[in-house]
């Protein structure tokens, strides 16, 4: 689900639906690790969750207008804030890094982006921005090394980045980014060089257009990456998502019922297409494990679908998540065949015994 460090929430993304019981969080990491629940009854529509960096906390935007915090510390369930401000469903949330104090932003169908700030246990507003002349659909916080900055996609058209200055005033600037509406923005991962971030600061959007869109950020002004990312998705673009561990990975999803996972050799270069998958409905979040060898794709009526990395680079449908619980799709995860840059000497009798513990540690997670 940042979206997640390494859970992810199964979400109804827009779903027409109540949301009844509870919201499981799995690690799909190892798909083994039930972290917990929320119960979302009497709560209504849950358009997005989402954990804070250490994932002690919950939040959740609903089509009620609210936004609901829990504190999920030690298998715990505790409501600890109940945010009114909106005046419309409430689509997004975004967590800052801790870095910045504990900070919230919501996005809304009232065109509102607010930022909300904890302070001696009370959540007040620290900042409201209204200048979108549409839906906010998505909003995400840049990671810390870029400083507090947030990006919102709205239906009017428009990408704009919020900024905090040292002068304690927020800054906007604005991209004319996808015609007919933008859905959603995610930025690139941080790369390292000894020690030190290096590269540029990158933002990915989708939209009504069918399309993708790199951004990049130079002597303060953003603008369109060339060469420009290549037309594939023939619907609506809901989601795109950098993989953490690789700043030159994106997976994007759409309503024409596809994933794709792209590549770029470096920054500046054309991306060309790794894989794509089909699934069984209008693609709506996706999220990655943070070790980037995962997928988690949101789709259809609160399904969700896991797809992981396999040895050949492409990705493959490994289980399945719904109401009921996890499903594993059989012969997926068995260990690989020994051969070149494998370890040939483990012996095929612990390996299968591995696998048959990992099945039984999903199985218990879910009660069964």
């Amino acid at each position: 689900m940042s979206k997640l460090p390494a859970e992810f929430w199964v979400r109804r993304e827009n779903s027409p639906r109540k949301v009844e019981g509870s919201l499981p969080v799995l690690n799909i990491d190892t798909m083994s690790q039930m972290v917990g629940s929320l119960d979302t009854t009497n709560i209504g529509v849950i358009h997005d969750v989402q954990l804070d960096y250490y994932a002690k906390r919950a939040a959740a935007a609903s089509s009620d207008g609210t936004i609901r915090i829990w504190d999920v510390t030690d298998g715990r369930q505790q409501q600890i804030g109940h945010l009114k401000g909106h005046e419309g469903p409430v689509w997004k949330v975004s967590w800052a890094h801790p870095r910045f104090g504990h900070l919230l932003a919501t996005a809304g169908y009232d065109m509102k982006v607010i930022i909300w700030k904890e302070e001696r246990g009370q959540w007040v507003m620290a900042y409201v921005d209204t200048n979108h002349g549409a839906s906010i659909n998505d909003v995400e916080f840049a990671p810390q090394e870029h400083g507090l900055r947030l990006a919102c996609a709205s239906s009017d058209g428009l990408v704009s980045v919020l900024t905090y200055s040292p002068d304690g005033q927020w800054r906007r600037s604005v991209m004319q980014a996808h015609p007919g509406g933008a859905q959603t923005v995610n930025w690139a991962p941080v790369s390292y060089r000894d020690g030190v971030p290096c590269g540029s600061v990158r933002l990915a959007t989708g939209g009504c257009d069918h399309t993708v869109k790199i951004w990049r950020f130079e002597n303060e002004v953003w603008c369109e990456e060339n060469p420009r990312f290549p037309y594939c998705h023939t619907d609506w673009v809901r989601d795109v998502a950098w993989r953490p561990d690789h700043s030159s990975v994106l997976a994007t999803g759409s309503w024409d019922q596809t994933v794709v996972i792209w590549s770029q050799e470096l920054e500046g270069q054309a991306w060309r297409q790794l894989c794509k998958m089909p699934v069984n409905g209008k693609v709506e979040c996706l999220s990655w494990s943070i070790t980037g060898s995962m997928l988690a794709v949101s789709y259809g009526d609160g399904m969700s679908v896991i797809f992981k990395e396999a040895y050949d680079g492409h990705f493959e449908e490994v289980g399945q998540i719904q109401e009921a619980g996890y499903t594993e799709v059989p012969g997926k995860l068995s260990a690989p065949t020994p051969g070149p840059g494998l370890d040939a000497g483990v012996p095929a009798v612990t390996a299968n015994s591995e696998l048959a513990q990992q099945q039984q540690a999903v199985l218990e997670a879910f009660g069964m």
